[in-house]
């Protein structure tokens, strides 16, 4: 596959390596493996009004804080009647904006309204996969769901040394840098970690990591930047409806915006009894080198391009999002 242009200044990534304290790296199955909901899983149904409703199994052993936090705000109702204000198909739809533009929201687990990745090697960007968007490796309350199910490259023919060589290259850029309090510093920090965590995962993928993203489709590029916290094991239907609406131009250029809103009309966040389990037993989730990619971002003051030379945005805000 043909190298496009990566972003020295576009995926905002990860706030934690992958190999480093801080990260969970448990080897507790997430959605590697076929999902199957059993007694005592924690389930999210998200209810798109005109929809339908998208149910996908969580991951508190493998994201504690993420699935704390989406359980929080759940209970709260912050989530209901905000918009689904991103779509981007092949790669993901993303709401969860209090402002309903990519801006507002603050994470309710961490009393400074935000929290950091976690980055685990079983949750991975497969089709149907929620993760959290982030600025810098700091998440609040906006999520994604990743909606491609075609596979973009040959996973395993990735190689990991291209992503090294990425993540060097920025950080010498970064090292350049005088004023290590500044945003460019932090968001070529994220980058780093970004591209290292993404070395490593690709070095470590199993052959049922590997299949499965050959097969079952996602957005491999993103792992490693972001917090996978879910899988979607119901409602593919709704998804895959979401990604074909007609689009329109944000406030940053992307065509991205959907031209109808798109309503979350309610999250529920809840544990698995014995006959719910039983009623969802038979539900499933359904390149040579590195591509462009856009990532799930979440406001900042500044703004910053994508990888994505068609859809080159970040929104922009006054609070992190």
């Amino acid at each position: 596959m043909k190298v496009k242009n990566i972003l020295l200044s576009a995926m905002l990534a990860a706030g934690c390596i992958f190999t480093v304290t801080g990260c969970n790296n448990k080897t507790v199955p997430g959605n590697a493996a076929e999902i199957s909901i059993q007694d005592g899983d924690t389930v999210a149904e998200i209810e798109i009004e005109g929809y339908g409703v998208i149910k996908a199994k969580l991951f508190p052993d493998l994201a504690p804080k993420a699935v704390e936090n989406f359980t929080l705000l759940a209970e709260a109702g912050y989530y209901d009647g905000l918009k689904i204000h991103r779509v981007l198909a092949g790669h993901f739809m993303q709401g969860g904006s209090l402002n309903g533009d990519g801006t507002g929201g603050t994470a309710l687990v961490d009393p400074s309204g935000k929290f950091d990745l976690e980055v685990n090697d079983q949750a991975r960007n497969f089709y149907g996969a929620i993760g959290y968007a982030n600025v810098n490796g700091k998440n609040t309350t906006q999520f994604y769901i990743v909606n491609n199910k075609t596979p973009a490259v040959d996973y395993t023919q990735l190689d990991p040394n291209a992503f090294k060589t990425m993540a060097d290259e920025i950080a010498a850029t970064r090292d350049a840098l005088e004023d290590t309090e500044s945003p460019e510093y932090a968001m070529l920090n994220a980058q780093v970690n970004h591209y290292t965590n993404l070395t490593n995962m690709i070095s470590s993928a199993s052959d049922e990591i590997k299949q499965k993203y050959n097969t079952a489709g996602g957005d491999p590029f993103l792992d490693g930047g972001y917090t996978v916290f879910g899988q979607t094991y119901e409602g593919f239907d709704v998804l895959d409806a979401i990604a074909n609406v007609k689009l329109g131009t944000n406030n940053s250029g992307e065509q991205s915006k959907p031209t109808e809103d798109i309503i979350i009309g309610s999250v529920k966040v809840y544990k698995v009894t014995v006959s719910t389990a039983e009623s969802a037993e038979n539900s499933s989730s359904g390149a040579n080198n590195p591509v462009s990619t856009p990532a799930p971002i979440s406001s900042e003051p500044e703004s910053v391009p994508t990888s994505e030379p068609d859809a080159a945005t970040i929104e922009t805000g006054d609070n992190a999002a």
